[in-house]
């Protein structure tokens, strides 16, 4: 699992993460921030897409679910790549249904899109999480719509706002397979990483000629 999870952090810092000295990033909230992470950018890569749906496997290997599903737009992959991955691993049909944000005017108008029932143990899922309104949405909706919601998973745990407090407050059970302190440190470690070559190339061209010459 570390594995994995140092691998999906590496996708995520080169395609999603970006940062500034300044708080230049506006995010959903309206607050500005020097970060922001857009999970759509990591969530068009395959490989992140299935070491999402193996890690989010892997936390919930001993739970029973019968859906799985979350707020549209961002939830929806993340969704079907854990359904995939369940039944891909153990036979098992997870059913995948996005929570939409407001009711279609037309055909049927439920706010759940998705083959779900009454009394099903839903997992929700979400991308990134900060004061954790978009999640809470989706879990009372859900339940709401007669699903039984226990646990919530999410890409990125921003650890600001109280976002993971807000959702627990919901009486479910969270985790997040990244955190913007994951990315932040990598992030550091790619800026130590550019010094020291930096430092490494002044180091040779201040060298004498024919100093690296084999004997």
């Amino acid at each position: 699992m570390i594995v994995k999870k140092r691998r999906l952090i590496e996708i995520f810092h080169r395609t999603s993460f970006k940062s500034s000295s300044k708080p230049v990033f506006r995010l959903a909230s309206g607050k500005l921030s020097e970060y922001y992470i857009d999970c759509k950018q990591a969530l068009s890569e395959p490989e992140a897409r299935f070491l999402i749906g193996e890690l989010i496997f892997d936390l919930t290997e001993n739970e029973a679910f019968d859906a799985v599903g979350g707020l549209e737009l961002g939830a929806y992959p993340i969704a079907t790549s854990v359904s995939d991955r369940i039944y891909c691993n153990t036979g098992k049909a997870v059913r995948a249904f996005v929570v939409r944000k407001e009711p279609k005017t037309h055909g049927v108008t439920n706010l759940v899109a998705g083959h779900v029932e009454k009394g099903d143990k839903t997992l929700i899922v979400d991308d990134v999480v900060t004061t954790g309104g978009s999640t809470i949405r989706a879990i009372r909706v859900a339940r709401q719509e007669g699903l039984s919601v226990q646990r919530v998973v999410v890409l990125v745990d921003r650890e600001e706002d109280d976002g993971r407090k807000n959702i627990e407050a919901e009486g479910v059970k969270f985790n997040a397979l990244l955190t913007l302190s994951d990315l932040r440190e990598l992030d550091n470690d790619s800026a130590q990483q550019s010094n020291q070559d930096a430092n490494h190339r002044r180091l040779v061209r201040n060298q004498p000629v024919g100093a690296f010459v084999a004997r």
